[in-house]
């Protein structure tokens, strides 16, 4: 097994304004791997619902696209996630690291 470092990326699919889906996950979807896949960098996405406590109190739930970025690089994850807390504009977008030992298993 090999260490390397595991990042999530945690973006909220609803304008906190309107209330209403910015984008749909489809798209949302694609503009993510079209990304990955020009920076060469493996991912995974999984949807799950999440609750977000905005400054002003209002608590929101929505639809959120869970981004799992295995050995990328740290400035490639902070600017992604920059991106996208605008384009889907978020009042901010959680994002995780975590160390991992990982392991290739092929037939």
């Amino acid at each position: 097994m090999q260490e390397n470092v595991e990042y999530q990326i945690f973006i909220g699919c609803m304008d906190p304004h309107t209330g209403e889906e910015v984008v749909n996950e489809n798209k949302l979807r694609n503009m993510v791997s079209e990304f990955f896949k020009k920076h060469k960098i493996n991912f995974s996405m999984l949807s799950i619902r999440g609750c977000y406590i905005h400054k002003n109190g209002w608590i929101a739930t929505e639809n959120t696209l869970c981004i799992n970025i295995v050995g990328g690089k740290e400035e490639y994850i902070l600017k992604l996630a920059k991106s996208l807390s605008m384009f889907m504009n978020q009042e901010s977008c959680l994002i995780t690291k975590n160390t991992l030992k990982s392991s290739i298993i092929l037939r």
